[in-house]
């Protein structure tokens, strides 16, 4: 019989055990800058989120899909319930024309990447944004 409740206790503890994890919402996961004047050196988004967790949230690494595209993170550790900002930046020196560029988020929830997305139109001189 007291097996039964070893047994019994060890899966109660598994199954919450296995329900432990960070996760985030951001509240946009897109921004469209829309149409840009030439001159400006960068321009950048704040992608504000919230750990909808139940373990504390760890943004391990961010990639991005070019050189022209940044960005910057918090390095420490959001507790559940807490918010946190993923700042996106794109440099349009010498460019034009449009553009959508993706941030990678590598963190500690499931699944354990997440996108986000920066894009817009660069005009030509001569050209303004209405």
């Amino acid at each position: 019989m007291n097996r039964v409740y070893l047994v019994f206790f060890l899966l109660i503890g598994f199954a919450f055990v296995s329900n432990a994890q960070a996760d985030f919402t951001f509240k946009v996961s897109a921004h469209d800058f829309g149409k840009i004047n030439p001159g400006k050196d960068t321009l950048w988004y704040n992608f504000t989120f919230t750990n909808t967790g139940n373990e504390p949230l760890q943004i391990q690494d961010v990639k991005t899909s070019c050189d022209c595209t940044l960005a910057e993170w918090p390095k420490t550790t959001i507790q559940p319930g807490k918010t946190g900002v993923v700042k996106g930046g794109f440099k349009i020196e010498n460019k034009s024309g449009p553009f959508e560029k993706n941030i990678i988020i590598i963190a500690n929830t499931s699944p354990a990447t997440t996108f986000l997305t920066i894009k817009g139109e660069i005009l030509t001189a001569g050209s303004s944004a209405q």
